[in-house]
């Protein structure tokens, strides 16, 4: 996969093509959105031969890609999303394991 963070999705799209489902999404109270895109990819030759694909998952926050890897590996993301106030500013970040 040819993948950078902060790719949009449109990004994302032109490099590796549309997504196989959209596993969730929503907008937070402070009008942020988060989405979680699932990608069905063959690893090898042999796993296309068997159709085993290996599903990927891209997060993307506010329409920017901040994480993605194999849907066995992630947690749940709610835990990993913290609110965090600098000097009165609201700001976003994510609990990176």
């Amino acid at each position: 996969m040819k993948l950078n963070l902060e790719m949009r999705k449109s990004e994302v799209i032109s490099a590796i093509g549309k997504p196989t489902a959209v596993r969730g999404a929503l907008t937070n109270k402070y009008s942020q959105v988060i989405e979680v895109w699932e990608y069905a990819m063959y690893k090898t030759d042999d796993d296309a031969q068997s159709g085993r694909p290996t599903l990927y998952w891209l997060y993307f926050y506010d329409g920017k890609l901040v994480q993605w890897g194999e849907a066995g590996d992630w947690r749940s993301e709610a835990d990993r999303i913290y609110e965090i106030r600098f000097r009165g500013i609201l700001r976003y970040s994510l609990c990176r394991s």
